[in-house]
């Protein structure tokens, strides 16, 4: 390739004009691949989960979960927010995004070693010398994964989801081989570091693969400031926003036993991962779209409401269906020694229903580079939050989740209030987007408890048929007036097109 090419491909990598023309065929088809991808990555997430269920006990699961817990604060900065930076500008250019890339290795590597280095704390601090050697291997993982941020955000800017989502997909399945073996063969909970390494190795091979962008030295004066800026906004949202995830893993891990963490983080993984396959691979669609139509307030909102409906119409009734399954499908997928589990799978369900749509708020903040207001709200929310934990803390794990369920139903709507604030969306036609489906999944949810609560000796294979059962209810409540059956015909009108653009 001339000199000449090369300087056209890498000037291709950061231009966007060209996807204004077509950025709803784009989406439509981004959206395809990703929602097409999710039932590989579903069956692998919960066939791997399963056979490690099986292979590994609770308290291997509890104290990996609590080394994470702690160093994932410190892992958060490896990206400094620099992806969403690359993604959301209108315009960059090389050498913007080359000293990006160099910013990002460097926040690697400092992250890597304040893990090596708070490792010996950690152990101290939970009273676990595992800790520090899981907090050592750990340190690895991070600096790999700093190397790939720019070329991941690039591959998204230019919404080449295809490659993206095939590299992820690989990568996950590499993880969870690697792991099962190693669990199979006795590695107990080193399992889940080497599942770590593997996936974060693959992961970087691919980015590089598909992205074949080289990094130039970093440069004074490119105008990377108020990318930077961007960055850091995000960055500290992200470390708040992970300490009102993960501050209950480290409560439970030091105040109450490994094994209750093992079940509370089995619990809260199994019941998310229906939102993990729906929100995720969406957003990814969806930052950089709405980041195009950010001067164009009707086409925003269009679009944005479109895709609130698209999941939560798939997304409230999942959360139902597991609420009301709970102790069949752990007692299926997990095996009978995780049914300790079910209570706390319960306990979390208000915040999983809730979190089926809180997603949307980021949406708004991210692609309108609102990112200093989104961490004002997380400044306010995260304390809210821990208070909650501390407060359910004296009843143990159960305790911690039904705090967490009832906080984050209460900030609903001030977190979605203040994210609206200023912008084209609002409050009201959120409200009428999220209505039918919530009473529909919860009416649907009813139905089938009902039915066990007359015959308590229901099978848990009969888990197909409740499926089915559950589904008609859902569909027949959208069915049942005018209004719904409206709705239904746009969203199937939705799911054809994306069909078509696959085809």
């Amino acid at each position: 390739m001339t000199d000449t090419n090369v300087g056209a491909a890498r000037h291709a990598l950061f231009e966007t004009d060209h996807l204004h023309q077509d950025l709803r065929k784009r989406s439509v088809r981004g959206a395809a691949v990703t929602i097409s991808s999710q039932a590989a990555r579903l069956l692998m997430q919960v066939g791997g989960m399963a056979l490690l269920a099986r292979l590994l006990l609770p308290q291997d699961f509890g104290v990996y979960g609590k080394t994470i817990a702690l160093t994932g604060f410190i892992t958060v900065i490896q990206t400094g927010g620099l992806s969403l930076a690359t993604v959301q500008q209108a315009k960059i250019s090389h050498g913007q995004v080359s000293t990006l890339f160099w910013l990002n290795a460097l926040l690697g590597l400092t992250a890597a070693t304040l893990v090596a280095v708070l490792s010996p704390v950690m152990g101290w601090f939970y009273k676990d010398p595992r800790v520090i050697s899981i907090g050592l291997a750990m340190a690895g993982v991070v600096l790999i994964s700093s190397l790939g941020v720019q070329h991941r955000a690039l591959l998204q800017r230019q919404m080449r989801f295809t490659q993206k989502v095939s590299g992820d997909l690989l990568a996950l399945l590499a993880g969870f081989v690697a792991a099962v073996v190693s669990a199979w063969l006795g590695a107990g909970y080193w399992s889940f570091v080497v599942q770590q390494y593997t996936t974060a190795l693959v992961t970087l091979v691919m980015l590089y693969g598909f992205c074949r962008w080289v990094p130039g030295l970093p440069r004074r004066g490119t105008g990377v400031g108020p990318m930077v800026k961007l960055g850091a906004n995000q960055s500290a949202s992200s470390i708040l926003m992970f300490a009102n995830r993960n501050v209950d893993n480290i409560l439970i891990g030091r105040f109450v036993s490994d094994a209750a963490l093992g079940f509370y983080t089995l619990a809260y993984r199994l019941l998310l991962l229906p939102m993990q396959q729906i929100n995720a691979p969406l957003s990814s669609v969806m930052l950089p779209a709405l980041s195009r139509l950010q001067h164009q307030p009707k086409r925003f909102c269009r679009f944005y409401y479109r895709a609130l409906g698209a999941i939560v119409f798939v997304g409230m009734p999942a959360v139902c269906f597991l609420l009301v399954e709970a102790r069949s499908i752990i007692e299926l997928v997990l095996g009978p020694k995780w049914l300790p589990t079910v209570p706390l799978f319960q306990a979390l369900g208000g915040a999983a229903f809730v979190g089926t749509f809180n997603i949307a708020g980021g949406w708004v903040y991210a692609s309108l580079g609102r990112t200093d207001r989104r961490l004002r709200w997380q400044a306010i929310a995260t304390p809210v939050t821990l208070l909650g934990f501390f407060a359910g803390l004296p009843w143990g794990a159960l305790g911690i989740a039904i705090s967490f369920s009832t906080v984050t139903v209460l900030l609903v709507v001030p977190s979605l209030r203040n994210a609206y604030h200023g912008t084209p969306v609002d409050l009201w036609t959120t409200a009428k987007t999220l209505a039918r489906p919530a009473f529909a999944s919860i009416g649907a949810a009813l139905v089938l408890w009902a039915i066990h609560a007359s015959a308590p000796h229901w099978p848990a294979q009969w888990v197909v048929l409740d499926a089915l059962i559950f589904g008609a209810a859902y569909l027949g409540a959208w069915l049942a007036d005018a209004t719904g059956r409206a709705h239904l015909r746009d969203l199937v009108g939705v799911l054809d097109e994306l069909r078509t653009r696959k085809g």
